[in-house]
This record gives C-alpha cells, sequence and structure tokens, in this order.
C-alpha cells in the first residue's frame, strides 16, 4: 500500500507537471494569434510582453532592440515601467551579454552576478532578483537584440524556462518584423500622400500660372519651341505699368500677410481686366505690373491698353468699397505709352542656373514706367504716343509737360478722362 501511495503520489507531480506544459503552450499558441490579429504596433507588444510574464511566471519583461547608429540596445518596450525609453552599452549588462555572445543567461543571483547592471535598479527603483534573457534573431538569423524576463514568481529560471522564451522570442522577432515593415508601409503612405498632394498643389499653381504666362509664350513652347532662343524682335506695342501707391510704407507699417493678401486681391482682378483686352503681363515685382498689348495695328493696342486700363480704375474703386483695410483705400499709379520695343525671351545664365523670361525692352517701356510714377491716385496717365493713337474714343486732358527721371527732354502727358 505504501508503494501504491509513492506512485499515485508520483503520478500526481507527473500530471501537474504535463498540465503546467500544457498551458504554458497554450498561452504561446495566444501569443502567435496576438500577432496575427492585432495591427496597432503599441498595443501589439504590449499584449505579447504580458502574455509573456503570464507564461514565464514573471513580475517584469523587456524587449531590447539594437541601434545600429548608436550601437547600443534600448528598450521597445518593458512591463511595469513607465514609457521612458532605457539605453544601455550593446554589451552592458545581462541584456548586453546575452547580445554580444548571442546565447541566452539565467542569473538566478543578480546582485551576485558581475554582469548584472545595477544601474538599471538604481534608476527605476526596482530591485530585480533573477534574469533570464535570450538574444532575437530575425529570419536572416541575424541577432536584432534581447528578450528578457526578471523575477520568476515560483523560484529560480531553469532550462526548461529558456526554450520556452526561446519560442517566445521567435515570435516576438516575427513581431519586430512586423512593426518594422508595417512602419516602413506607413512611411511610404505618408511620403506618396506628399507627393499627391505635391501634385495637387503644383496643378492648382499650373492653373494660376496660365492667367500669368502670356499666351505668346505658351504659343512658343507648345508649338515653335526651337524659337525659343531666337532674339529679339522690334515690334509696336503699347506697354501699361501699374504699381500700388505707397506700397513700401503699407509693408513697414502693416502686417505683410494682410499686405500680400490685398495685392492678391486686387492684382487677380485687375489681371481679368488685362486678359479681356488681350494684354499678356510681361513683369511682376511686389507691387507692380508691366503689361504689353501687342495686336495688328498700333492705334488697335493702344485703344485696348487705355481700355483695359479705365477697367482697372473701375475695378479699384469696387474693391475699396468692398473691402476694409487699416490703410483706408488703395491707390495706383498707372501709365500707358506707345511705340516699338524689342519682345522676346530673354535668356539669362548664372551660376545659379538659366531664366528666361519673356519681355519688352527699350526706351518705349522706360518711359511707360516713368508715366506711372507721374500718376496717383488712381489715374491714368498716357503719353503723347498713345494719345495720338486713341483719338476721339477716349476724352483726355492735357496736363503738362513733366521731366521724367533719367529722360532728357520734357514728356507731355495726358490723363484719361474717366467717368463711372
Amino acid at each position: 500500500m505504501i508503494h501504491t501511495g509513492k506512485r499515485n503520489f508520483g503520478r500526481r507531480n507527473e500530471d501537474l507537471s504535463i498540465r503546467k506544459k500544457t498551458q504554458r503552450f497554450e498561452k504561446l499558441y495566444n501569443i502567435g494569434q496576438t500577432i496575427t490579429s492585432e495591427i496597432h504596433m503599441e498595443a501589439l507588444f504590449s499584449l505579447v510582453m504580458n502574455q509573456t510574464n503570464q507564461i514565464m511566471s514573471t513580475e517584469r519583461s523587456a524587449l531590447f532592440l539594437y541601434d545600429d547608429y548608436t550601437e547600443e540596445l534600448w528598450s521597445m518596450v518593458a512591463t511595469g515601467m513607465k514609457k521612458n525609453e532605457i539605453r544601455i552599452k550593446k554589451d552592458s549588462g545581462v541584456a548586453g551579454w546575452a547580445f554580444q555572445n548571442k546565447k541566452p543567461i539565467i542569473v538566478n543571483d543578480t546582485y551576485m552576478d558581475s554582469r548584472f547592471n545595477l544601474d538599471v535598479d538604481r534608476r527605476t527603483g526596482y530591485r530585480t532578483k533573477n534574469i533570464l534573457c535570450v538574444p532575437i534573431y530575425n529570419r536572416t538569423d541575424k541577432c536584432i537584440g534581447t528578450l528578457e524576463v526578471i523575477n520568476r514568481r515560483t523560484g529560480k529560471f531553469v532550462d526548461e524556462d529558456v526554450e520556452f522564451l526561446k519560442s517566445i522570442s521567435d515570435y516576438v522577432a516575427i513581431a519586430v518584423e512586423n512593426s518594422r515593415l508595417y512602419e516602413d508601409i506607413k512611411a511610404y503612405t505618408e511620403k506618396l500622400k506628399a507627393i499627391i498632394l505635391l501634385a495637387e498643389k503644383l496643378e492648382r499653381v499650373k492653373e494660376q500660372l496660365t492667367k500669368f504666362v502670356p499666351p505668346s509664350v505658351t504659343k512658343i513652347l507648345e508649338q515653335e519651341p526651337d524659337k525659343i532662343n531666337r532674339k529679339k524682335i522690334p515690334m509696336d506695342v503699347s506697354v501699361l505699368f501699374i504699381d500700388i501707391q505707397g506700397f513700401s510704407k503699407l509693408m513697414e507699417n502693416y502686417d505683410q500677410q494682410l499686405v500680400n493678401d490685398m495685392v492678391e486681391k486686387h492684382f487677380s482682378k485687375y489681371l481679368l481686366c488685362v486678359n479681356r483686352h488681350g494684354g499678356e503681363l510681361n513683369e511682376t515685382s511686389g507691387d507692380g505690373l508691366m503689361i504689353l498689348f501687342k495686336s495688328d495695328t498700333l492705334e488697335h493696342h493702344a485703344r485696348e491698353a487705355v481700355a483695359a486700363g479705365l477697367e482697372i480704375v473701375e475695378e479699384n474703386r469696387q474693391l475699396n468699397h468692398e473691402l476694409s483695410y487699416p490703410w483706408n483705400d488703395v491707390h495706383l499709379h498707372m501709365g500707358i505709352n506707345s511705340g516699338e520695343a524689342y519682345v522676346g525671351i530673354t535668356h539669362m545664365e548664372s551660376i545659379t542656373g538659366d531664366r528666361m523670361t519673356y519681355t519688352a525692352s527699350g526706351l518705349v517701356t522706360v518711359i511707360a514706367a516713368r508715366i506711372g510714377k507721374v500718376s496717383e491716385n488712381t489715374r491714368l496717365f498716357v503719353s503723347a504716343e498713345t494719345y495720338s493713337m486713341i483719338g476721339e474714343s477716349y476724352p483726355c486732358e492735357f496736363i503738362g509737360e513733366y521731366k521724367l527721371k533719367n529722360i532728357s527732354k520734357p514728356t507731355p502727358l495726358y490723363r484719361v478722362l474717366y467717368s463711372s
């Protein structure tokens, strides 16, 4: 009877051991299911490490990954601790030993083992009694970090624990690879989104630029690209100069974004007037526009330039009525001159690169700009040459001869009369 009792007791111990192993394998299986079912990486590793503690019957666990750039091991996740990551040298502590030697390690009395790093306990205030740590390998058999469990609740770590933790580390390696793949895909997706947004933005910019690129240039580029480098040719044109009166003071005394908003709103309306009369935006500055009118006859484009200028006067009046700014109304300098100028694409080369502009040059454009500077309060001034072309189409008044800057002879000027 005594022998039978001993056998029964032995069987019970054996059955208990089998049940514990079975439970461990079931929990190990659950880790595999967790990895395949959870997509959010932070939640995934938190679940995996909690399940690791259950399987290994430990208080805490930590996953350390190797940082190739800093040559350190860093804690991707550590249960029972704040989210602040721990960084240690790749050969420091038990985790460093396992990583460097690529071997599992059991330390059942940490404070008596020279391989244990006391600094971590000092920083965290937690007392580590024993540790089991195993290296982690990726699919190419490269050691990428370590997995460790701390303070076994039921005695010391044994060799059987090593095999279970190594099995868990295989799952963790898969999770790490999936995590990195997920982050790569997420980064690629964000990059792709940025590229799409940039493409959309460029398309919008392109749509806006079509308002500013002269149709002549568009035609050359589309139909006769070989002409892009030809020299400028003499051509009869009418040149309209517009700039904002007192612009420098506005920029100095008011919010620049607000001033820029005003410029965009006003100039957008002005360019609609220009387009209606066949004008082409030639040059822009912060507060100014140079617009070319060139059609079959000098008389025709001179009249179109004046018609566009008068529409701009009306648009300016309407905008001043509709929009309110702290500097009150916006006033313009406006001048038109007609005559022969050299028109074409200017190709400029420098060490910073090439730049091409479509422009008109010559005394005609210089005088148009000088006339514009004489004008104030959105009054449209024209030269004698332009006045002679418009005839009785637009009533004008002679306002005198003006000494324009850098022009030797006095220049007769006329104001185009505006009636609302």
